[in-house]
């Protein structure tokens, strides 16, 4: 499964910026808050599965701290969703073919 980020998406210092600048962070963290409550899952079933304090990954969630590019696809292989659906560029979750 390949994962792909908008080619509008820029890396700076490890943080994606630009989509977050465009969209608002609060449509990120809705989408990936909203796939983890739509399978009864935990904050720290998914801080578990990506090797991350639950703090941590709350923070993701409620937007106090931004992803990594490495962590936003990450969270995407979890979900079986593609980064563009996480960032709300679509609204087809299915990840791009390989």
């Amino acid at each position: 499964m390949t994962l792909l980020c908008h080619k509008s998406c820029q890396k700076s210092r490890g943080r994606i910026y630009g989509i977050y600048n465009e969209l608002g962070d609060d449509m990120i963290y809705k989408r990936i808050r909203d796939l983890r409550e739509d399978k009864d899952w935990t904050q720290q079933k998914i801080a578990d599965m990506l090797f991350i304090n639950r703090r941590t990954y709350a923070a993701y969630e409620n937007g106090v701290n931004s992803m990594t590019p490495e962590t936003l696809i990450k969270i995407a292989k979890i979900h079986h969703v593609s980064v563009d659906y996480l960032l709300n560029l679509t609204n087809n979750p299915k990840p791009y073919d390989e």
